[in-house]
């Protein structure tokens, strides 16, 4: 028998214990028993989201309560038990005021007996829909199962009662990121979790019945200047391409953006997608850093603070001048990536451009506007600088190492920092760049897009209930461990490293020996995550929970590795680092695991690893080693074989006794 469960507005966590109440003279009994006296009311001319959000809900209240909510328009006769989704005639003697709400906004509130579900005209039914469900009557979208794991089921939450009671509510929320996007290929590149979370799809592609894609998307991507200006016009054309320092063009370098034919060319790619599209034009460099050096690009760009965004931005402003005319209320996008990152002087932008800013190499174990943070200290005041020139900035976040994928990224306690700050500082969209390729997930990816979901709507969102929350679905009774892992990982991690002389700071392209060199862990922190892995082992797990354990510590083990720590600590005579490092190999390719890096930078091959250096190098011939990899390659066995036979001789007597 279903558990009898009543909904307050201060909502409890649902699936754990539900207690009976009695039903105020403000509440609303919305099923019993199977039964309802409730219809879900929209209009006689709903939008195709509205429909979708309507039926969404009757499925869904279908599931929790066995009652069937049937759909009907608003030219039926009014009853006095109404859920009402988007806008409809029952609003006529009180209307919804959506001035503030915009195109997302959500409005939740009761009204004698009936329930609204409504707000921002284009996606505002659809999200209070799902957040009524999420917030008011318990269900969670965790994880969806993914095809490279199909044995793995999905991990959501849907609460079953018998008496389904809410109290009165009096909710309004406006999202305070106009775009949100994540870049992962685990649950989000599914439209219903997407749309569940709020996100605007990448990987999903939202279609128009479920809200369409906003017109502040990019659906022509990002380094778009090699997809217009293309290397097999080199031949023709080889002054489109950029020059390099000897004064040679090359095919492979930037193009040469003081050239008029090339921003003919951009502009009339800018003009057909328009034609088209309504969505954003990105104008956007080459996944490089090659710019052009000949005299004029140079010159301009010395001319307006000696920063390669001088050009990119005089070359945008341009096309986006050209557009406007044509196409008045289009906008054209380029980025402020790398050498591009800090704004030019004597510049303006135009007001149909948007600044994309890409903090790629900041620091993710310190907050954004932590000073004692060399790069995110100049990443804060770049962000200050094109502030100033526009409103129009958004972001390209990352969160994964892209040199290590497995290896545990250590964000999980300050990404609600970052969303802070870009909400702090007026940004208008944020884009997070995940693992986008069809990996197994493991590490805490899925708990990662989770929380991204989670705080692109709401970055005040209390973070360690959606933890909390996660962790007791995702890894059962192994929960409590793994919370305290990440804790304590994410702090200890921190600190000073002897063998660098510096403080640790950790970016998205941490690999080979820089991660070793920004690792504070030592071997009492090891041994102490240790014991929190193997406690969650011993746990009472299902078949998923084992799963998902599983690609945790072979995560947690793939970290050691790339940082000589624990059992692939060389200078320990009772450790075999080579031959754990195989294990570990071996481990990863039956779980799943094909490659270790983006764009399959490091994959598993049919030739043998050579696991006496770092994973990065696992197959580059010794020739194309760095000096400092060779030598450890040389020294730390032999280190590792004195160590071992030290250790065996007390180990010797000791065995005797």
């Amino acid at each position: 028998m279903k558990k009898v469960l009543a909904v307050a507005l201060s909502f409890a966590l649902l699936f754990t214990v539900a207690v009976p109440v009695f039903a105020s003279s403000l509440s609303l009994n919305l099923a019993d028993n199977g039964t309802t006296m409730y219809k879900i009311v929209i209009s006689e001319n709903a939008t195709e989201t509205e429909v979708t959000a309507a039926n969404t809900l009757a499925d869904y209240l279908n599931q929790i309560t066995d009652a069937v909510f049937p759909v009907v328009k608003d030219t039926e006769a009014e009853g006095d038990f109404e859920i009402v989704v988007g806008v409809t005639n029952r609003e006529n003697d009180n209307p919804v005021d959506r001035s503030e709400l915009g195109e997302e906004g959500v409005r939740i509130f009761t009204e004698g007996k009936k329930l609204f579900l409504t707000g921002g005209k284009q996606r505002g039914a659809i999200y209070s829909v799902y957040t009524f469900l999420e917030e008011f009557l318990g269900c969670r979208w965790f994880t969806k199962s993914v095809p490279i794991t199909p044995e793995i089921g999905d991990c959501i939450v849907i609460p079953e009662t018998e008496e389904l009671v809410i109290d009165a509510i009096d909710y309004t929320y406006v999202p305070p990121f106009r775009l949100r996007q994540t870049y992962w290929m685990f649950s989000t590149m599914y439209q219903d979790y997407s749309v569940a979370h709020k996100l605007h799809g990448m990987m999903a592609g939202i279609p128009e019945n479920m809200g369409g894609i906003p017109v502040e998307s990019c659906i022509n991507g990002v380094h778009t200047m090699g997809w217009i200006i293309t290397q097999d016009m080199f031949a023709a054309h080889p002054e489109y391409f950029g020059m390099d320092e000897n004064g040679i063009r090359q095919p492979n370098r930037q193009p040469c953006l003081s050239n008029p034919e090339v921003l003919e060319i951009v502009v009339e790619a800018a003009k057909a997608h328009f034609a088209q599209y309504t969505s954003i034009f990105s104008v956007s460099q080459n996944d490089n850093q090659n710019f052009c050096q000949c005299s004029e690009c140079v010159a301009f760009n010395n001319a307006h603070g000696g920063v390669e965004s001088a050009s990119m931005l005089n070359f945008t402003n341009k096309v986006a001048k050209a557009i406007k005319e044509e196409y008045p209320d289009r906008m054209v996008e380029t980025l402020a990536y790398q050498l591009t990152e800090t704004p030019p002087t004597g510049l303006t932008i135009e007001d149909n451009v948007v600044i994309r800013l890409c903090p790629i190499q900041t620091c993710v174990l310190h907050d954004l506007d932590d000073p004692s943070c060399p790069d995110n200290k100049e990443f804060d005041t770049n962000l200050t600088g094109w502030a100033n020139m526009t409103e129009n900035i958004y972001i390209w976040d990352y969160s994964t190492n892209f040199q290590y994928i497995y290896a545990f990224f250590l964000n999980i306690t300050t990404l609600q920092g970052r969303y802070q700050y870009f909400r702090d500082r007026n940004v208008v969209s944020v884009f997070d760049h995940g693992c986008g390729e069809d990996i197994i997930p493991a590490e805490l990816h899925e708990l990662r897009t989770y929380l991204v979901s989670k705080l692109l709507w709401d970055p005040d969102t209390d973070i360690e209930k959606h933890i909390r929350e996660f962790c007791d679905a995702y890894y059962g009774e192994a929960s409590d461990d793994i919370i305290d892992f990440i804790y304590y990982f994410e702090d200890a991690i921190k600190g000073y490293n002897a063998a660098s002389f510096s403080t640790c700071h950790i970016t998205c392209y941490d690999g080979g020996e820089s991660l070793e060199n920004h690792s504070s862990l030592t071997e009492i922190d090891i041994a102490k995550l240790n014991g929190f892995v193997e406690s969650a082992k011993s746990k009472n797990l299902t078949n998923d929970n084992k799963k998902h354990h599983e690609g945790f510590e072979l995560s947690w083990r793939f970290f050691k590795n790339a940082t000589w720590a624990g059992e692939f600590n060389w200078f320990f005579g009772w450790n075999d680092p080579a031959a754990e490092s195989e294990k570990l190999y071996n481990d990863m390719k039956e779980y799943g695991v094909m490659y270790l890096a983006e764009a399959w930078g490091l994959y598993f091959r049919e030739e043998d690893p050579n696991f006496l250096v770092y994973p990065t190098f696992w197959y580059h011939s010794e020739v194309d080693l760095p000096m400092t990899v060779k030598i450890q390659a040389e020294i730390y066995p032999v280190i590792n074989k004195i160590a071992r036979v030290l250790f065996a001789i007390p180990q010797f007597f000791i065995n005797l006794f």
